[in-house]
C-alpha cells in the first residue's frame, strides 16, 4: 500500500457566497481529508462551510463549519486529518464551499482540500 495525496482547489470570489468543484478521486481507499485556506475566512464575519457529495448527490460529509475540516495539531500526520475511510470506487464527487453571506473582502477566499488515500501498486 502506498499513501497518495489528491488536492482539490477552489475559490470564492469577492461578492460571491459559494462555489463548487467536481472531481474524481483515483481508485483507492480514502483515509482522511484536510482543508487549507489563504486565511481570508478569519478576517470576515461570514460563516464558512464545506460539504462533500458523491455522484448520487448523497452527502458523504454534510455541510459543516470549515474548522471541522482542519488538520489537528500534534500526533502523526495521517491521524491529524479528518477521518473518512471509504473506497473511492473511481466515482465522481463534489465539494460545495459556502458562506452565509457574500464575501465582502477584496481578496478571494482560496481553498486546497487534501485527500489522503492508499492504493495497491502492482509492479510489472
Amino acid at each position: 500500500m502506498r499513501q497518495i495525496q489528491h488536492v482539490v482547489k477552489a475559490i470564492i470570489k469577492p461578492g460571491e457566497s459559494n462555489t463548487s468543484e467536481n472531481f474524481k478521486l483515483p481508485i483507492g481507499f480514502t483515509t482522511g481529508v484536510a482543508v487549507y485556506t489563504n486565511g481570508v475566512e478569519k478576517s470576515i464575519s461570514a460563516m464558512t462551510s464545506i460539504e462533500m457529495k458523491d455522484d448520487n448527490s448523497i452527502a458523504i460529509i454534510p455541510s459543516v463549519h470549515i474548522d471541522n475540516w482542519r488538520q489537528s495539531n500534534g500526533g502523526e500526520y495521517e491521524k491529524s486529518f479528518k477521518p473518512l475511510n471509504f473506497d473511492t470506487g473511481n466515482k465522481d464527487y463534489s465539494l460545495i464551499f459556502a458562506l452565509d453571506e457574500p464575501l465582502k473582502s477584496n481578496v478571494p477566499l482560496k481553498f486546497h482540500v487534501v485527500f489522503l488515500y492508499n492504493n495497491n501498486i502492482n509492479k510489472v
